[in-house]
């Protein structure tokens, strides 16, 4: 699949095709044991371009341009990113301790590890409030649903930009960029036989509904 306008800010995902051995391009089948002989797609190419994904009866590659990948965070800007963020001084509304976002190959205090409601997309730190047998209150607007402890997504070649992780996936956590998280939330991968479905690029956890929310820190508090 090769996505449309290019792997970037304003990408959209494109049309599964297959490849023969020849490199002839091919709707999909109805399933993998039916027989490829008919309707090739001529006015398609097999190149491989920037973002464009490669399914191997079930391993899922993303490849790369070198070129393309100018558009990514380096590490140094991804660690810049996350740090603009923390010197927000982002605060848990409950403990009133500052929470730090943990840049990649650090590990962040347990105190300050951010949480978020997937809710409401209130970013908190860890607290019993609110608890219930199988969701959380979240003290701030009421809304009931999961808590959970936002990661980082630290795979660069899967963003399309290089801006700020104001978004995460739901329902592992994982953050990203707006664009980033829009994109593969769109992305349907293949699943099973016949299947797709949308999965985090950084874990594979199936994506529900909304598949991201943008998260709410309160921050910039003196």
């Amino acid at each position: 699949m090769k996505p449309h306008g290019g792997f970037n800010a304003i990408a959209s995902p494109g049309v599964w095709r297959e490849i023969s051995v020849g490199g002839a391009v091919y709707p999909l089948r109805e399933s993998r044991s039916a027989p490829l002989k008919s309707n090739q797609i001529t006015e398609e190419d097999n190149i491989l371009y920037d973002g464009t994904l490669i399914d191997l009866c079930g391993a899922t590659l993303l490849w790369r341009s070198a070129m393309g990948l100018v558009a990514s965070p380096s590490e140094h800007e991804f660690e810049n990113l996350v740090e603009t963020i923390n010197a927000g001084r982002p605060q848990c509304p409950v403990g009133l301790m500052t929470l730090v976002l943990p840049s990649k190959g650090t590990l962040g205090a347990a105190d300050k590890q951010p949480y978020v409601y997937l809710k409401c997309g209130h970013v908190h730190g860890q607290h019993e409030w609110g608890q219930k047998d199988d969701s959380r209150t979240c003290p701030l607007c009421l809304m009931d649903g999961p808590f959970i402890k936002l990661k980082m997504g630290c795979e660069l070649s899967v963003y399309v930009d290089s801006d700020l992780p104001t978004h995460c996936y739901n329902p592992c956590g994982h953050m990203a960029s707006k664009n980033t998280a829009k994109y593969w939330s769109q992305v349907p991968v293949p699943h099973g036989c016949q299947g797709f479905q949308t999965v985090c690029p950084f874990c594979a956890t199936p994506l529900l509904d909304p598949p991201f929310i943008q998260l709410i820190f309160q921050d910039n508090i003196e």
